[in-house]
């Protein structure tokens, strides 16, 4: 099961990624779309297998027992390793966690990787303090996989920068059926450092919500979609 998860994080098939959109808590960041990537083969493949890292980890690695505390660390150190030591995140969901996060930092380091801090749109913290302290994949409590719609990841390279746009759909992977958890943007740039493709900048706003893998999806009526909206406003905190 756990190469399942694991092959289901790096790529969600096609097919599965054609189905009805669904209100968010806040009204979702539009997709740019199926469009081809623009420079490079060699920057493409690189840019891909730096989007595949993210998605593989923000994923739990033990689905059944969830991950230990040192596993947990060493995603978030993995994580920090796809980042410039200067990057910084705009965490834009509507959410009591929303603001600006700036450097990388290293976990165990209170100096580098705080607590939330700050007001809500402002600075909060490290890129690693959103990581540890609000992302809902790296709390021990959560069994997350984060699958990504293969067709909207679009990548547009300029010399040593490059555009990046993908999707991150969270699904807690510990109840059968699977449960959503959160549905989030990732629109930023990458910055190519000494041959090697790193994130520089993220916006994350929230994306549009697809449905469960292997479910077809529900007639949206009004009253379901209010009540989706409350849904995803009660998780998108910790997510």
């Amino acid at each position: 099961m756990r190469r399942i998860i694991a092959a289901l994080a790096l790529v969600m098939s096609a097919t599965f990624l054609a189905v009805a959109l669904v209100a968010n808590a806040q009204s979702p960041a539009p997709a740019p779309g199926p469009a081809a990537n623009v420079g490079d083969p060699a920057d493409i493949a690189a840019l891909y297998e730096l989007q595949s890292a993210f998605h593989n980890a923000a994923s739990v690695r033990d689905p059944v027992n969830g991950d230990t505390p040192d596993v947990i660390d060493a995603r978030l150190r993995a994580m920090m390793a796809l980042f410039t030591p200067d990057a910084t995140l705009d965490l834009m969901v509507g959410g009591p966690n929303d603001g600006h996060y700036a450097g990388t930092g290293d976990p165990d380091d209170a100096t580098t990787c705080p607590a939330v801090s700050g007001d809500v749109g402002g600075s909060r913290g490290t890129v690693c303090t959103l990581f540890k302290y609000v992302a809902g994949s790296f709390q021990q409590k959560n069994k997350f996989i984060s699958l990504a719609p293969s067709y909207l990841t679009h990548f547009e390279v300029s010399g040593d920068t490059a555009s990046v746009y993908f999707q991150c759909h969270y699904f807690n992977v510990a109840t059968d059926p699977w449960t959503v958890a959160s549905h989030l943007v990732f629109d930023g740039t990458a910055t190519k450092t000494n041959g090697t493709w790193l994130f520089s900048h993220v916006n994350a706003p929230v994306a549009a919500t697809i449905p469960v893998p292997g479910q077809t999806p529900a007639p949206l009526s009004s009253t379901s979609a209010n009540a989706g909206t409350t849904a995803m406003s009660n998780v998108i905190a910790n997510c």
